[in-house]
Formats: C-alpha cells, sequence, structure tokens
C-alpha cells in the first residue's frame, strides 16, 4: 500500500478502525447522473488569499489592456444588444457543448463496460452514488477498512497535487456489502470491480490499474 493511498484516508478512521487496503479510484464515466432532485446544492468556498492577489494582479494587468482597447471601440459595441446576446448564445453552446461531450463519454463507457450500476436510486447502491455525487469534489481515492468501503473525495485546487482537500465522499458499512467480484473485461489495464449489496443492488468502481483492482479485491475475499 503506497503511502499517497494509505496516509489521505488515515485522518478519517473511526478509533480501532483498521485499514487494510487503499488504492486510487477511477471513476466510470457510464454511471448515471444523479437526478437534480437528489442533489444537494453546494455554495462554492471562498477564494484564498493567494488567489485573491492572482487575481487582482491579473486585473490589473488586464485593466491596463482594456482601456486603451475601450478608448478605440467605445461603449457602443458593448452595450450593443446584439453583442449582449451573441455573447448569451455563445455561453448557451458551450454549456450544451459540454453536455454532449459528458453524454458520449458516458455512452462510450457503456458500450465497453456494459451495464455499470442496478437498483433505483434509493437502493444501497443508489444512494452510496448519491452521497459520493454530493460531496462534490472528484473522487481520488478508494479504501476497503475493516469496517467500510470508503471512496475519498479531492476539493484540492491544485493541479500538481499539492494542497489537496479530501473529504469522505461516500462509505458502505462492510455488512452492507455482499460480495465484491472483478469485472472481466479491462481496457489500457484499467480494472473495474462491482460491489454487490445485501439489499440486491450494485456498483461499479473501478481503478486506473488493473493490479490495484486485482489486490483490493482479494484482500475481500481474504475476508480481511
Amino acid at each position: 500500500m503506497k503511502p499517497e493511498y494509505r496516509d489521505c484516508f488515515l485522518p478519517f478512521l473511526h478509533p480501532g478502525e483498521r485499514l487494510v487496503i487503499a488504492c486510487d479510484y477511477w471513476g466510470n464515466s457510464a454511471l448515471p447522473a444523479v437526478p437534480a432532485e437528489l442533489r444537494t446544492p453546494r455554495t462554492p468556498a471562498p477564494p484564498s488569499q493567494l488567489e485573491e492577489r492572482v487575481r487582482g494582479v491579473l486585473g490589473s494587468a488586464l485593466g491596463a489592456v482594456a482601456r486603451p482597447v475601450e478608448a478605440v471601440t467605445g461603449s457602443r459595441l458593448v452595450n450593443n444588444p446584439f453583442t449582449r446576446a451573441a455573447g448569451r448564445v455563445g455561453d448557451r453552446i458551450e454549456r450544451t457543448t459540454d453536455a454532449l461531450d459528458h453524454a458520449a463519454d458516458r455512452a462510450v463507457e457503456k458500450v465497453l463496460w456494459g451495464n455499470v450500476m442496478d437498483g433505483g436510486w434509493h437502493s444501497m447502491a443508489g444512494r452510496f452514488l448519491v452521497n459520493l455525487t454530493n460531496a462534490g469534489g472528484t473522487p481520488r481515492r478508494q479504501a476497503l477498512t475493516d469496517r467500510r468501503l470508503i471512496v475519498l473525495v479531492d476539493h484540492g485546487t491544485s493541479r500538481r497535487g499539492l494542497n489537496q482537500g479530501f473529504e469522505v465522499g461516500a462509505a458502505a458499512p462492510r455488512p452492507n456489502i455482499a460480495r465484491i467480484d472483478p469485472h472481466p473485461k479491462a481496457l489500457t489495464g484499467r480494472g473495474r470491480f462491482d460491489v454487490a449489496f445485501v439489499d440486491g443492488s450494485w456498483i461499479a468502481l473501478g481503478s486506473a490499474v488493473r493490479r490495484h483492482m486485482e489486490a483490493f479485491v482479494a484482500a475481500w475475499n481474504r475476508g480481511e
């Protein structure tokens, strides 16, 4: 178990809880989107002092560049209703394009992997995905303890992985889990496993590295 996987879980263990195995988390984009009525609205985190300073510097620099341009173009073009309408249309097109890209990724993943969840939104699998979605951030780590299956989400903003802000995104008590099975398909070394719950529902989780998935499943099957 690599320290980079192990250490981020230590603050979230309950007293006496033992970490069995931890690894990276690979999110299957074929998982269904949680309905809007089950999503928890989230307030964006306030910017840090460093972000405020950077924005201030950038704002001053952009302002210095924009002033000569405004002097040439005047405010008529900016305030023109056709210009504002074109901007709004451009924003809508961008949002629509992002949604279509996500739908296309989900369709490709479903063709490659087949079904990735079974059970309604109020099943154990459904609630697991709802909790993970409502946690916000990016799911990055998963672990098996002697008590729970845990997925951590990262609220950090650094692209270099620094100052990561981990928190528990979703957790399932081991008594709620019936089995954890490896999925027979693999793509470019990635590994998927299916977590089946005692209510008959199940959900696909996975790792970007197949051997991590195999070790995870093996730890479950050994009863660790």
